[in-house]
């Protein structure tokens, strides 16, 4: 048994979406860790050599260092293949990838970033809201997005291979972000994909995180008036 020095280490801030598709990935797999709370702003020189890129999340594991939330997933993966993240059939292997690049792109620039714009630009970075962006998002961005996850969601429980993937955890990570930023998704617009975020979000594994996270320290900025 490893103590608690010994640990492999999570660098990053709860908060981001990116962290917590890790911290999922890890407790779905049972895998301890330590976490070491570290934001993107401001970084340090000593994170910056672990972190090149100044992103989180980070996994260090002895002289293991990878910078990067599906490297790190990956990894997991291999490392402890049992319960598996992955489907085992090939082309649904490949669409949970598909949907794991798909919410760390599309959604982090999108439903991610509503969360950017209204609570952290203002709080973090004292810096004013783009308000025409913030439009653009809500209005345009994120009905393409949500239309999207539906027809590609159908009537199934999962996303693809029939049972819960990183393809589910990815995907509905930044909507953790959404909610604090005074937001949730349109149940009679779009009623299958609003149950699917919160069918997943209660999954065992995941719905202590989405409960400590909706909790934590972002939830004093979230915007009273859409509360």
């Amino acid at each position: 048994m490893k103590t608690s020095a010994s640990l492999p280490i999570l660098h990053g801030s709860n908060i981001s979406p990116y962290v917590r598709k890790v911290r999922v990935a890890l407790a779905f797999k049972a895998i301890e860790y330590r976490s070491i709370q570290q934001s993107p702003f401001n970084a340090s020189v000593e994170f910056k050599a672990k972190s090149p890129l100044s992103k989180i999340p980070c996994w260090e594991d002895g002289d293991l260092v990878l910078p990067d939330s599906s490297v790190i997933v990956g990894y997991l993966e291999h490392r402890y293949p049992s319960p598996s993240l992955f489907p085992d059939n090939p082309e649904e292997r490949a669409r949970a990838l598909w949907f794991e690049e798909y919410a760390d792109t599309k959604l982090g620039e999108t439903v991610a970033a509503v969360f950017f714009q209204r609570v952290v630009r203002p709080n973090v970075l004292k810096q004013k809201t783009d308000s025409k962006h913030l439009e653009h998002l809500l209005n345009q961005a994120l009905p393409e997005v949500c239309d999207y996850l539906t027809g590609c969601l159908g009537d199934h429980e999962y996303m693809t291979g029939g049972q819960f993937s990183i393809a589910d955890i990815a995907i509905t990570s930044p909507f953790v972000n959404f909610a604090l930023a005074g937001e949730a998704i349109d149940k009679s617009r779009w009623p299958s994909l609003s149950s699917y975020i919160e069918r997943i979000h209660a999954i065992p594994c995941y719905a202590p995180i989405v409960r400590d996270d909706l909790n934590g320290p972002f939830l004093k900025f979230r915007p009273k008036s859409l509360s």
